[in-house]
């Protein structure tokens, strides 16, 4: 079992000890330094496995639409998702995901979609992603720092 929470600025420690896997880091950063991120609107966010645990990490971006052109006004976007390197492989991933809608429908009432970019060289993200329940819009991002990246929406069932 997965349960998603807020991660308050003062617990990331709580955080810190999520590997990025080899040969991902071109896709995410390394939580030492998501952690540092103080942007208004963003908020952080933690997946604890049974015992508490924490196996991973991602932000949302209230003010998404207001940083990137492509997304419709008043649209949150998650980024930085990152299940540890040492969790990888277990199913977390796809439990992330699965409890995802509902929890992001809460952390934002009222809200009928978010959004996410994933990397058109991380078919694995991707597949994830969309296993999950996000779609493929079939627009591109073409501000990525490592190339374009697919713009994938959640529908939350609000709006």
């Amino acid at each position: 079992m997965i349960a998603l929470a807020p991660l308050p600025h003062d617990r990331v420690a709580d955080v810190l000890h999520l590997l990025v896997g080899a040969g991902q880091e071109i896709f995410v950063h390394p939580i030492a330094e998501m952690v540092t991120d103080r942007v208004p609107g963003v908020a952080f966010h933690a997946a604890r496995r049974d015992g508490g645990e924490v196996v991973g990490f991602f932000k949302t971006d209230r003010d998404y639409a207001e940083r990137h052109d492509f997304a419709p006004p008043g649209i949150p976007g998650l980024r930085g998702m990152l299940i540890g390197a040492q969790y990888q492989g277990k199913g977390y991933g796809r439990a992330v995901m699965a409890a995802l809608p509902a929890y992001l429908a809460g952390v934002f009432p009222g809200k009928s979609a978010i959004l996410l970019t994933v990397n058109c060289t991380n078919p694995l993200a991707r597949h994830v992603y969309l296993a999950g329940g996000w779609r493929d819009t079939g627009a591109l991002y073409q501000g990525g720092r490592t190339g374009p990246q697919h713009i994938l929406q959640l529908d939350l069932g609000r709006g």
